[in-house]
């Protein structure tokens, strides 16, 4: 979009419009996961991505791929995307026996992570070596592979029989037992503020960094993914070893320190080799982050919950990007890119500062049990 349209404000438009819908669908999706087989929905999801990616595909091959039929599709595939993400995250719980969860849904929060900063980073190099055309044809791939893989998955878990009350309601006992758990409320404020403020210029915002700062353009746009992606996998490894280890709310505190970190080296540069170095500790902050809040959340919650919390800890991330893209697009064309990740960065630093002293230090992230919260459940209006 960024060759396209040479404008930031388009770039974050189509990353708002790829991303606004989901904002809407995850909720939905969350009820669902949890009276509904959360198989069923991830397939008929997968579904329409693969059809909206061949959409991509065959306009692209005709040349037909223009900017308001880009936001369209994004649309559409957005949508599609915010039926996928909940019933994922809360597929762990139901295929491992629950003393084994920990781990697993350690390595469900790092796949998760790990695959929204390695897809940008094998896009860039497809796209860097190959053009658009065969990035939105592995892209179509994949969605293919995936469909195959989870039409062989059988969980054996059968969705409680309780009546159905009306959506708001259902949605509403989600946000009340967030709302009740200090613990779950800083895990979703802090995933919101990473999203609006951080993850903003990794998964949306790239593309502007590499044309204005860099002036790399496309080559520019992979080398940075690349090194966003590396840097997740180092976080990986080591959170999934030695980091498995240190307390939740210092992690959240030094995966903050990373981020601010590298904001601060990629707009104080002009160097990509430099610029470079920072993408990595994005990646690598971005990581650390995700799994961190994404596991205090899951061990913490009730079965019976699981997909409607799951979905307002989403539906946190989901309103970040898409909002932090968007303005951020909109003064980086006032004012620089660099400028706008300057703003970002100290607010970012500001925010967290505030959390860390009211909770004492991220501490709620340390809970392990949902008996250890404050309240057993969410009020049952059923």
């Amino acid at each position: 979009m960024k060759q396209l349209t040479d404008s930031n404000a388009w770039v974050g438009a189509v990353s708002f419009a790829s991303l606004i819908p989901s904002l809407f669908a995850t909720p939905i999706a969350g009820i669902l996961a949890d009276r509904v087989d959360r198989r069923t929905i991830l397939l008929v999801a997968y579904g329409c991505q693969t059809i909206v990616t061949g959409g991509f595909v065959v306009l692209y091959a005709a040349g037909e791929l223009t900017p308001w039929r880009i936001l369209l599709l994004s649309l559409a595939s957005g949508t599609a995307a915010g039926f996928q993400w909940a019933p994922v995250q809360s597929m762990a719980a139901i295929l491992v026996p629950s003393d084994h969860l920990i781990p697993a849904v350690r390595l469900v929060s790092i796949s998760f992570t790990a695959g929204r900063a390695l897809g940008p980073m094998i896009a860039g190099i497809v796209l860097q070596v190959s053009g658009p055309g065969a990035a939105f044809a592995g892209t179509l791939l994949t969605y293919v592979v995936g469909l195959a893989f989870l039409s062989t998955v059988r969980t054996g878990w059968t969705p409680a029989e309780i009546s159905a009350p009306p959506f708001l309601e259902q949605f509403r006992d989600g946000v009340d037992y967030v709302r009740a758990r200090p613990s779950m409320r800083l895990a979703v404020s802090m995933s919101f503020l990473v999203a609006f403020l951080g993850a903003v210029f990794t998964f949306a915002l790239t593309p502007s960094i590499a044309d204005d700062i860099f002036e790399t353009g496309g080559g520019g746009l992979g080398a940075l993914a690349t090194m966003a992606g590396v840097g997740s996998i180092v976080g990986s490894v080591f959170i999934g070893s030695r980091g498995g280890a240190v307390r939740r709310s210092r992690m959240e505190l030094f995966s903050m320190s990373i981020y601010v970190g590298g904001l601060l080296v990629v707009a104080a540069t002009t160097s990509l080799a430099v610029g470079l170095a920072g993408f990595f500790l994005l990646g690598l902050a971005h990581m650390l982050h995700g799994v961190t809040v994404n596991t205090s959340i899951q061990v913490q919650v009730h079965e019976e919950y699981r997909g409607r919390v799951m979905s307002v800890w989403l539906m946190a991330v989901l309103a970040g990007l898409p909002i932090g893209a968007f303005i951020g697009g909109l003064l980086a064309d006032v004012f620089s890119i660099a400028t706008v990740m300057l703003l970002y960065a100290a607010l970012l630093a500001l925010a967290v500062t505030v959390q860390a002293v009211r909770t004492d230090r991220l501490a709620p992230l340390d809970l392990d049990r949902p008996d250890d919260l404050s309240g057993d459940r969410a009020p049952d209006r059923h």
